[in-house]
């Protein structure tokens, strides 16, 4: 198939999968799909120049969240979702950002007295407030943020002879749903050790005051993680410390393609040519493990077929391996083949069901396929602590 027509088919799908998502939230709105599908409008009209109501839907999901009691912090549906989102919609559109002070005190309140029974993790933990911090417009708030998120990280994390690690929180999700889970030293991006390593390495080129002391927790958090390798033939890192004997599945939130980046990102922040050498092995693995034995489930950006569609495209940029451009075709043609059968579903721990979400739904699938077919910066790949990393100045 010709290149050109390939890109014209892969963005048609990326429209439909998008359409898909939008009429399931207009028949059932809430405010943190609202959210989503504003910023997938958003990344749209930038791509398309056309209309996508990236402003209107923004205002709606405002007015939903205004009769929303008790809103959680989290970047991932709670009160950083909505005031990233702004951000991001007032970059795009020129649109004053208003009533951001409000949601940034409660946000700022949560980080300097983190519960000890929270996790610290991208969806719904502390780091996610800190890549909120991170991305802030405000200098002050990003400083003031960032300082605090780093004193919460070093309050809870534990020593032993490999470094400093964090621990599974005992949350009321996790006591729940994954009570077996708890205190396990997860290896992840999402909700573990590699999440943690990629946070500190963007607080440390961060040209921010707190680089200093990120780049100092840093150092001991990346040795950890790199110890905790295992020659497990289909991956290079387990889930869990306590699982360090079955490999992984291939994704973003657990696994060699998320721990890859992180050890990218420590790599540019630190300078360890080890880090960047075993970044570039996990990617190798993640290339060259049979699609079959991936343990992919569905077409998700979080655990499935988007998050490899997109890897592969990071993999491709980040170290020009061969194959890279071969595993996001593969996994391009997965998500086209499971939409040919209908409506996308996906895993969740409800179950296999329709959601239209960025991490675990439609808009996320729909953004992998749109950066794939314009080949455009994704604002959305630092709210997963996976896009390129540079040193910045302040």
């Amino acid at each position: 198939m010709p290149e050109n027509h390939r890109t014209s088919e892969t963005f048609d799908l990326a429209r439909l999968i998008y359409d898909d998502a939008r009429s399931m939230i207009q028949d059932g709105p809430n405010f943190a799909d609202m959210l989503d599908l504003s910023f997938a409008g958003l990344e749209f009209e930038r791509a398309t120049g056309d209309g996508f109501a990236a402003r209107d839907t923004f205002f709606e999901a405002i007015d939903l969240l205004r009769h929303y009691r008790d809103l959680p912090p989290w970047l991932y549906g709670g009160a950083a979702h909505a005031a990233w989102t702004a951000v991001q919609v007032s970059h795009s559109t020129g649109l004053p950002i208003r009533g951001l002070d409000g949601l940034d005190d409660m946000i700022l309140g949560w980080i300097v007295d983190f519960p000890a029974r929270e996790a610290v993790d991208l969806p719904s933990g502390l780091l996610g407030l800190g890549v909120y911090a991170l991305g802030h417009p405000n200098a002050d708030v990003a400083e003031k943020m960032t300082a605090e998120t780093v004193r919460a990280i070093e309050r809870r994390v534990e020593h032993d002879d490999d470094g400093i690690f964090i621990r599974v929180a005992a949350t009321d999700f996790r006591e729940i749903m994954k009570p077996h889970s708890i205190g396990q030293r997860d290896l992840g991006m999402a909700h573990g050790n590699a999440g943690l390593v990629a946070y500190l390495s963007r607080v440390t080129v961060s040209g921010l005051d707190s680089a200093g002391e990120a780049a100092r927790l840093l150092r001991p958090a990346l040795s950890w993680l790199m110890r905790q390798r295992s020659e497990l033939g289909d991956a290079l890192f387990p889930h869990t410390v306590e699982s360090r004997y079955e490999p992984s599945r291939s994704a973003w939130c657990y696994g060699d393609p998320g721990v890859s980046l992180a050890l990218a990102a420590a790599a540019t922040a630190t300078g360890s040519g080890e880090a960047d050498a075993m970044a570039r092995e996990a990617a190798a693995i993640v290339i060259a493990r049979p699609s079959n034995r991936a343990k992919v489930v569905d077409s998700g950006l979080c655990h499935g077929a988007a998050g490899l569609c997109w890897y592969g495209r990071r993999a491709a940029q980040q170290w020009d391996l061969p194959g890279a451009d071969r595993l996001s075709a593969y996994w391009v043609d997965y998500v086209r083949y499971e939409r040919a059968q209908g409506p996308l579903h996906y895993l969740t721990a409800e179950g296999v069901t329709r959601r239209p979400s960025f991490l675990d739904g439609d808009l996320g699938v729909a953004l992998a396929l749109l950066q794939e077919s314009t080949g455009q910066p994704a604002a959305w790949e630092d709210r997963l602590l996976g896009g390129p990393v540079t040193r910045a100045s302040r």
